[in-house]
């Protein structure tokens, strides 16, 4: 039975994005179908039911039927090589597209990252980039965050067991680079917003200032009570040795992808689209307060 706001379909369900965004708009009324590829998936919701999609060519085309609203979050970042990453990425983000087209769905929500833009090195942020100029603004949604700060999954906690474990902070280019982020629970909110005010266009959703990354790896260390050093790195080296990796299958902390989006990472104004959602995120700082109190009193629990 549909929820008392309809039906929405958000691929990519069991991802750090997509789960969070499955539990959130099934608390606020939504019968969500949650497409992904593990069909033994489970959510903590009557309001959700899982679908198949494995990108490109397994998704449930049934999931799409009667649905308001696609949010698309599911995006391969195993990479293998670049064919591979476009028949995924590229022509499987184009047929969800197409289904949610053919089906009538009144909007189209295409999640994105800050690293979309027309100077991006890696594949990642240059197909995102290439799959927004095939959207339409007057009717379509593409959402920008910033890097997303959870304490569950995702590069962050990546990098967090970095600084638990070694207390080193690999850095490129002297770690100057601005990093934007975001908290989960800050994104979450800002795609309910968007959904019930029903905008379209693009919106960038992160914090305005940032800062650089090795003060961010600074500020983790000192939450953590653990002192970081900073390790100067060379670029085309260790972009070889991920590839080289990657190429036998390797999973590292870092990706290829990572060095090269890290590499074309450009400061972006969120100020605009967090006025029109009339949204405050928290900043870096706060956000690290919020995610490493809560999990220094989840680890006290359990002990």
């Amino acid at each position: 039975m549909s929820g008392t706001r309809g039906i929405m379909v958000i691929t990519g369900a069991t991802g750090l994005l997509g789960r969070a965004l499955c539990g959130v708009f099934a608390r606020d009324g939504w019968h969500v179908r949650a497409l992904c590829r593990d069909a033994g998936a489970k959510f903590n919701h009557p309001g959700v039911s899982v679908h198949a999609c494995d990108l490109p060519e397994r998704i449930d085309a049934g999931a799409f039927a009667g649905a308001r609203v696609v949010i698309h979050a599911a995006y391969s970042m195993r990479s293998t090589s670049r064919a591979a990453d476009e028949q995924v990425n590229l022509r499987g983000s184009r047929r969800v597209l197409e289904l949610a087209r053919e089906a009538g769905v009144h909007r189209f929500v295409f999640v994105s990252t800050t690293s979309a833009h027309p100077r991006a090195q890696g594949f990642y942020g240059q197909s995102k980039y290439m799959l927004e100029q095939e959207l339409d603004p007057s009717r379509d949604l593409i959402v920008r965050p910033g890097l997303i700060l959870d304490s569950k999954a995702g590069l962050f906690v990546r990098m967090l067991k970095t600084v638990r474990s070694t207390g080193l902070a690999p850095m490129f280019g002297g770690g100057r680079q601005v990093i934007q982020t975001v908290h989960i629970d800050d994104l979450t909110a800002a795609f309910a917003r968007a959904i019930e005010m029903d905008l379209t266009g693009t919106l960038v959703v992160c914090e305005h200032r940032g800062l650089e990354m090795r003060d961010l790896f600074r500020e983790m260390g000192r939450r953590l009570g653990r002192p970081v050093r900073i390790v100067p790195l060379p670029f085309a080296p260790v972009l070889l040795m991920l590839r080289a990796a990657e190429a036998l299958g390797l999973r590292l902390p870092v990706s290829s992808e990572n060095l090269l989006g890290l590499r074309s990472l450009e400061r972006v104004d969120s100020r605009l689209s967090l006025e029109r959602l009339g949204l405050q995120v928290r900043d870096a700082g706060q956000s690290l307060n919020d995610l490493l109190s809560t999990e220094t009193k989840r680890d006290e629990a359990t002990r």
